[in-house]
């Protein structure tokens, strides 16, 4: 019974780390139609910026993460200006928006290696508190996370749902030239989406900070898991990406109680692979019918 409560509850914090990072990636997809290869340099510079408004500026924690996610809103709105719009409509322009924020990546790193230096740093945990339960143990940060990620794409994904902003994101993702008839700006929508991706990412940055050291290279490992999720719950759907992250964090706290730490990640890629061999467009999504 122990082992299971343990897989269960280290399944629930990746599963809400892999879900923030993920819930941005596939907003972008769904309506920019590229990927965001410079997703998990964001989620890092968000790490370092939590820690810079904690230790240098003196903010509480949690002030600390919300002045983070603002600063990184500003990012991300340069970020879509520099990096999204001068390619997005050129001819071939989600192969150029890729490579351009593959080169935001190492512009990034860099950058946080020349502001920050070399030394590796870390957030305190988020809380004191301790739920301990079937012999599994959550506390601090973990049960943060395990709480926060799903209320926030769940707050997302009701916005989405419900507001007039969330019927411009879809309608912009299900025909983007009927939406500019209807008199929808994308370039507002596609501030709209970065923005938030951003956010999202940043606060799990700043979880991630508190779970593990911050260096410039962090983000890769998150980004990786990112598209596994995806390519388990299908690129383009919030639905399919929440189930698919927890289904992939299932997957990795099985694997490694069953299997061991270094045969984990093996495990999963593998199973990534099956996966988009048998059903590319997502286990979890549904065949999209041709029109």
């Amino acid at each position: 019974m122990s082992g299971i409560s343990v897989i269960v509850t280290s399944a629930l914090v990746l599963g809400g780390l892999y879900l923030l990072m993920a819930a941005g990636l596939t907003l972008i997809w769904s309506t920019l139609r590229v990927f965001n290869f410079g997703h998990g340099a964001l989620l890092m510079f968000g790490s370092y910026l939590t820690w810079t408004l904690l230790n240098r500026v003196g903010l509480p924690l949690v002030a600390s993460v919300v002045g983070a996610v603002a600063v990184m809103a500003v990012i991300g709105v340069i970020y879509e200006f520099l990096l999204v719009s001068p390619f997005i409509r050129r001819p071939n322009g989600d192969m150029l928006v890729m490579v351009a924020t593959l080169a935001a990546t190492m512009l990034l790193q860099s950058g946080a290696q020349l502001i920050w230096g070399p030394e590796i740093k870390q957030l305190p945990p988020f809380g004191a508190a301790r739920i301990e339960a079937a012999g599994a143990v959550a506390q601090g940060t973990q049960l943060v996370t395990i709480v926060l990620a799903p209320l926030l794409v769940g707050a997302l994904a009701l916005v989405l749902k419900r507001t007039s902003v969330g019927l411009t994101v879809r309608a912009l993702e299900q025909n983007r030239e009927h939406a500019q008839l209807l008199g929808i700006a994308p370039r507002r929508v596609y501030i709209f989406i970065v923005v938030i991706a951003v956010g999202l990412a940043t606060v799990g940055g700043a979880l991630l900070g508190s779970m593990q050291f911050i260096s410039p290279d962090m983000g890769a490992d998150p980004l990786l898991r990112a598209f596994v999720v995806l390519a388990f719950g299908g690129a383009g759907s919030l639905g399919g990406t929440i189930a698919g992250a927890y289904a992939i964090g299932l997957l990795e706290a099985f694997t490694t109680y069953q299997f061991g730490l270094s045969w984990s990640p093996v495990l999963v890629f593998l199973a990534m692979i099956v996966i988009m061999l048998v059903r590319p467009e997502g286990l979890l999504r549904s065949r999209v019918r041709s029109a």
